[in-house]
């Protein structure tokens, strides 16, 4: 199918089949997916956190609401924001720039200031809410990914991201959880997978000017 029949025919699946696992190959395409995701500068401030570990999932539930899809999928995927994109950060980016395209050291210094000169004049808050922007960019990458293998999944924003940094012990890596990403086949079970899609109509959407 093309990519907009599977934009289609998924739908943030409310009940998963907790039999059901995502292979190992279609769950590194869809990690590769998130990776490929355009950011800003192209500077990926997040990682994404892959849980499958069944009693880490369910200390979750409490703390998305009790809501069953953190804890029947067959992965949860926690886009972490980085807490710690600062000089250091960024001078590991140029300098990855200028291995990967065969550039001398210092090729792309007067990028790499720019950068530093933007995002080190904000505040730690303005910073967060620029590394989440990115994070979200990569988790609408991942969700066509995962519809394009046929894996079901849910995106999330219902939890407690203090209760997620705690459980997964993100802050002691520098981040914070962002959204997260169920992933999985449904259940016969989840009646909201026969509910039409709704949708505005292209032109309620769309201006064009």
């Amino acid at each position: 199918m093309h990519t907009k029949n599977w934009l289609k025919w998924r739908y943030a699946t409310k009940k998963f089949d907790a039999t059901k696992e995502v292979s190992a190959d279609d769950l590194e395409y869809i990690l590769e997916a998130g990776n490929l995701a355009a950011t800003s500068y192209g500077l990926q401030p997040f990682k994404i956190v892959v849980v499958t570990d069944k009693e880490k999932k369910q200390a979750l539930v409490g703390h998305a609401y009790n809501q069953g899809q953190v804890g029947e999928n067959s992965a949860l995927l926690v886009l972490a924001a980085r807490t710690d994109v600062d000089a250091t950060y960024i001078a590991e980016y140029t300098a990855r720039i200028e291995r990967t395209r065969s550039l001398p050291a210092g090729a792309v210094d007067g990028y790499k200031d720019m950068m530093v000169g933007d995002l080190t004049n904000r505040t730690e808050a303005d910073r967060l809410v620029w590394a989440q922007k990115q994070a979200y960019i990569a988790l609408g990458t991942m969700m066509i990914a995962a519809a394009e293998k046929g894996i079901d999944n849910a995106p999330m924003e219902g939890f407690n991201p203090a209760g997620f940094n705690e459980i997964l012990g993100l802050s002691a890596h520098n981040l914070h959880a962002t959204v997260i990403l169920a992933i999985g086949y449904r259940s016969t079970e989840d009646e909201t997978q026969n509910y039409a899609k709704v949708r505005k109509n292209l032109d309620d959407i769309v201006v064009r000017i």
